[in-house]
């Protein structure tokens, strides 16, 4: 990836040398609500925005977005819908053909950020002074710049079914707010759902067998799980010990994992009474309400580790095409949609969070106790970020915690085995 990463850059090097100068302009948006002389010059042009296709609640808000913002300034907004995205976009990087504005998924933000194809961004004109400082430093490069905005975040919170607790006699209240205390509680919560339902019929609690699940666990304590050139680092005492603490409560048997149910993620082991406790993302919700109605749940903050609360946070920016011929236009989309306004539209319809507090008491997600959790777990979220070599390292990771799990392997073997083959495949990558 590092090779093609330095080809593309090349290209767009190259290509940058030869754009107009003119192109850097990013006027306010507008106070009307719509065109004529307010238009900002906008009337009759057209701005294209590079996006990824979505569910029917998700069309409809961008839809809804693209007829307010053409209204407003008289103007056409094409949207460009990805299938491969990562792929796709970057093939229009290559062809100089990217659309003027375009998604960027946190994850991915430190390969595009070094490929020199993002406008740099005034956080002051976009009031990144309102949104979560931690959205803000995930769409920031290493030199400093802010090269996106936050569209939208979604966190993890923890859910638990309320029936299947009280059969057992716990509560809400009983769930620790610690790690710490994790390990009693669910072995004795195990041993009384065993002794009421049938060993194995319900799992204490699921995990995910995933780094961006395991992130902030992980890091706890160190300087996280990558060196200054991007390779990884995941053999320090500080990593061993907090996978150890993982393992402890997997080989306890009160973390499973779905499959382990013979179901294919959280969302399916909790809806199907499988499992009382799980941490999952807000996405879960609607799933929860619409497929497994006579599910009774509650949701409460994610436990501190070590003294410290995290959850994580998966967030997409909004960034300008470096060599956009229209880049006032996509600074008055991105202003628009990354509103309070705009926010309401696109969060209230695509069921995720908004990215600014301001937002988020403009949409009263206060009222809604299940989108008042994960709003709160915002400010402490860790967003799902691992340099440039993400996927190797994750990959990495997940081939070999299986054999952790299963005993083969302690957790220091299975760390350093995992460090060495991301290491050689991001070694022959470059």
């Amino acid at each position: 990836m590092k090779k093609f990463a330095r080809i593309v850059a090349l290209l767009l090097a190259l290509a940058m040398m030869f754009a107009f100068a003119g192109c850097n302009s990013n006027p306010d948006t507008p106070d009307a609500t719509n065109g004529g002389e307010n238009a900002n010059g906008f009337e009759g042009r057209t701005v294209t925005i590079g996006i990824w296709g979505g569910n029917d609640q998700e069309t409809a808000a961008i839809n809804q977005l693209k007829e307010n913002f053409e209204e407003m300034y008289n103007c056409t907004v094409e949207l460009k819908v990805y299938t491969d995205y990562n792929t796709q976009i970057q093939a229009d990087f290559i062809g100089k053909t990217a659309p003027d504005a375009f998604y960027i998924d946190g994850s991915m933000f430190p390969f595009y950020s070094s490929l020199g194809v993002m406008e740099v961004l005034d956080p002051a004109e976009y009031e990144l002074d309102k949104f979560y400082p931690n959205l803000v430093e995930a769409f920031t490069d290493a030199d400093g710049n802010v090269l996106c905005v936050s569209k939208d975040v979604s966190t993890l919170a923890t859910y638990y079914n309320i029936d299947i607790l009280e059969s057992v006699g716990y509560t809400a209240d009983d769930i620790p707010n610690n790690y710490a205390d994790y390990k009693a509680f669910l072995v004795d919560l195990q041993a009384k759902l065993d002794e009421t339902y049938g060993k194995n019929q319900i799992a204490a609690m699921t995990y995910n067998q995933d780094l961006a699940r395991n992130l902030y666990i992980l890091q706890d304590g160190n300087d996280g799980l990558t060196d200054a050139e991007g390779k990884a680092a995941l053999t320090s005492d500080s990593v061993v010990s907090n996978m150890q603490f993982i393992l402890d409560l997997v080989d306890a048997g009160v973390w499973k994992t779905p499959s382990d149910l013979g179901l294919g993620w959280n969302g399916e082991a909790f809806g199907t009474g499988k499992a009382a406790i799980m941490e999952e993302g807000n996405w879960v919700y609607g799933t929860l309400k619409k497929d497994y109605s006579d599910i009774n749940f509650g949701v409460k903050e994610m436990p501190t580790y070590n003294g410290t609360q995290y959850s994580m946070s998966f967030t997409v920016g909004y960034g300008i095409y470096a060599l956009s011929e229209n880049k006032d236009m996509a600074s008055a989309w991105i202003k628009y949609v990354t509103s309070v306004d705009g926010l309401n539209i696109w969060c209230s319809g695509a069921g995720c969070l908004p990215p600014r507090a301001d937002a988020a008491e403009a949409m009263d997600v206060e009222s809604d106790p299940v989108w008042a959790v994960h709003s709160k777990m915002t400010g402490v979220s860790v967003p799902w970020q691992l340099g440039n070599n993400l996927s190797i390292i994750n990959t990495a990771y997940q081939n070999y915690l299986p054999l952790a799990v299963s005993g083969e392997m302690t957790a220091a073997e299975f760390l350093a085995a995992a460090e060495n083959q991301a290491n050689q495949e991001i070694a022959n990558a470059g």
